[in-house]
C-alpha cells in the first residue's frame, strides 16, 4: 500500500474539487452542521468516483446520511453494552473494563469504516452488516496495512489542525489588542478558518478511506 500516493491523491482530489468552488465549500460546512446532509455527501464520496461529486440531490443525500448513521449505530451497540457490562466493579475492575472496552470499540471501528463505505457501493443494508464480507474485504488489503493507514491519516490530520489553531491563536492574540475593534476581528477570523477546515479535512477524510477501501481490488 503506497501511503504517501493515498495522501497525496486525497489532497489534489479535495484540492480540486473545493479551491476556486467557494458556493461548494461553504454549502459542505452548512450540511456539517446538519450532518445527515454530510453523511449524503460521504456516501457520493464513498462511491469511489475519481473527482468530487457535484453537490444536489438534497433529498436524497439526507435520506442516505440518515442510512449511514444508524449503521454506525448499529455497529457500536455490541461495543456500548461491553462497556457497560465491564463499567461495574471495583477501580481495578473498572480499570480493565475500561481497556477492554477501547479495545473492542477500536475493533469494531475498523469494520465499521468499510462497513459504511460497502454499504454506499450496494446501498444495500444486507451488506453492511454482511460481516464476514467486510473482514474478508479488510484481509485483502491486510490488516496490518489497514491500521498502518488509518494511523498515519489521523497523524496527519491532528498535527494539520494543531498547526492551525497555533497560527491561529497567535493571530487572534494579536488582533485581540486591537482597540474596540480587535476580538471582533479574532471571532470573524476563527469563524472563516472553522469554515475553510471542516469541509476540507472532511472530504480529505472521506477520500482517503474510500482509497483505503479500493486497495482491495488493487
Amino acid at each position: 500500500m503506497e501511503f504517501g500516493k493515498m495522501l497525496g491523491d486525497s489532497y489534489e482530489y479535495t484540492r480540486n474539487g473545493l479551491v476556486g468552488n467557494w458556493g461548494t465549500w461553504l454549502l459542505l460546512f452548512i450540511s456539517m452542521i446538519i450532518f445527515p446532509l454530510w453523511g449524503g455527501f460521504q456516501w457520493k464520496i464513498y462511491k469511489g468516483e475519481s473527482q468530487l461529486p457535484a453537490l444536489e440531490g438534497w433529498g436524497e443525500m439526507f435520506v442516505n446520511g440518515i442510512k449511514l448513521i444508524i449503521v454506525g449505530i448499529v455497529y457500536f451497540i455490541i461495543p456500548f453494552i461491553i462497556s457497560l457490562v465491564l463499567g461495574g466493579g471495583g477501580e481495578a475492575a473498572m480499570t480493565v473494563g475500561a481497556i477492554i472496552s477501547m479495545i473492542v470499540y477500536f475493533l469494531f471501528s475498523l469494520i465499521a469504516i468499510m462497513a459504511l463505505i460497502r454499504f454506499a457501493r450496494t446501498d444495500s443494508f444486507g451488506e453492511a452488516f454482511n460481516v464476514s464480507a467486510v473482514l474478508a474485504h479488510i484481509g485483502r488489503i491486510g490488516w496490518l496495512n489497514y491500521i498502518l493507514a488509518l494511523i498515519i491519516v489521523w497523524i496527519v490530520l491532528v498535527v494539520a489542525v494543531m498547526i492551525f489553531i497555533i497560527v491561529m491563536g497567535i493571530v487572534s492574540f494579536i488582533l485581540a489588542l486591537i482597540p474596540l475593534v480587535g476580538w471582533l476581528l479574532a471571532f470573524i477570523l476563527i469563524a472563516a478558518v472553522a469554515i475553510l477546515i471542516g469541509p476540507f479535512i472532511g472530504v480529505f477524510e472521506a477520500r482517503y478511506l474510500t482509497l483505503i477501501y479500493d486497495s482491495a481490488e488493487a
